[in-house]
């Protein structure tokens, strides 16, 4: 006789605990962080390069 297995709550969809899903939290935090900071360098380098900057 197999024990059936509880299915994740809509509130737990992964079936993690509460320390796995802070973790998993501030791990996306931190990537998108770290994307809109790569968007802005990429934003701003080309504007010096459109307006003619002799710096680069």
């Amino acid at each position: 006789m197999k024990t059936p297995v509880p299915s994740p709550s809509a509130k737990d969809p992964f079936g993690e605990g509460p320390a796995a899903a802070k973790a998993r939290r501030t791990r996306s935090l931190g990537i998108a962080l770290a994307l809109v900071a790569f968007v802005l360098v990429v934003f701003v380098v080309s504007m010096i390069k459109l307006a003619g900057g002799h710096g680069f």
